[in-house]
């Protein structure tokens, strides 16, 4: 903010790494007391930092999601394949953010992936792995803006999402999320009828270029409308 106090700002879009969590929650705390307006509260930033904790909120919700299973060691995924049948997604997370991911088809993907998982370091996530269409969603406000990605891999790629409206069912879905999680700015990826993620830092250019909106002043003009 180049020194300047944050009450000299009628608006703040807050874009901060998983990995400062808690940083990020504290300054959003800061920014709320001050009266001015952010993209997303602190409490649902810090929820959607902590990826083990969101899908627990959004289960103990009736979010429907993966079902998820989180380990924190590689002799604790041992038994993973008894909880969640294979195939799974697993996702490793390293000081809050994701540093691989990987389709685990046998329990010998299972163990492989969990290798040299160090306790109290690492986060692993095992998921169950739905087939269905992949779409990655901009919410902002009332508007949703849905891409959807018709590359054959079954991880979302960046790569030519096409500006796709999704179905009455699905958009619900994502209301009803973020209604959920009191925030009204983020990336929602649907993979079937499951909530898979929630991005607190949406691509704004992605889907600015993709659905040819000018993404920016809808966001621009959601923080103003808050300010009334």
């Amino acid at each position: 903010m180049n020194g300047n106090s944050i009450e000299d700002y009628d608006a703040v879009f807050a874009t901060i790494r998983p990995k400062n969590a808690v940083f990020g929650r504290v300054l959003l705390e800061m920014t709320e007391e001050k009266g001015v307006n952010t993209n997303i509260s602190s409490t649902c930033f810090f929820t959607l930092s902590k990826k083990n904790y969101l899908y627990y909120v959004l289960k103990k919700r009736d979010i429907k999601s993966p079902n998820t299973v989180v380990v924190p060691s590689e002799k604790a995924a041992r038994n993973v394949h008894n909880q969640v049948e294979p195939p799974l997604v697993g996702r490793k997370i390293e000081n809050l953010e994701e540093t691989e991911i990987r389709k685990l088809e046998t329990v010998e993907d299972i163990q492989s992936f969990a290798e040299g998982t160090e306790y109290e370091t690492d986060v692993l996530l095992f998921q169950n792995y739905d087939k269905g269409e992949k779409y990655r969603c901009l919410v902002v406000g009332d508007e949703i803006i849905s891409l959807k990605d018709d590359s054959d891999s079954w991880k979302f790629k960046d790569e030519n999402p096409k500006y796709s409206n999704i179905s009455d069912s699905k958009e619900q879905k994502i209301r009803e999320c973020m209604n959920s999680l009191g925030t009204s700015v983020a990336e929602v990826k649907l993979r079937g009828e499951q909530i898979f993620d929630i991005n607190p830092n949406p691509d704004l250019q992605l889907f600015s270029d993709a659905s040819g909106k000018n993404v920016y002043e809808t966001v621009a003009d959601l923080l103003k409308e808050d300010e009334k």
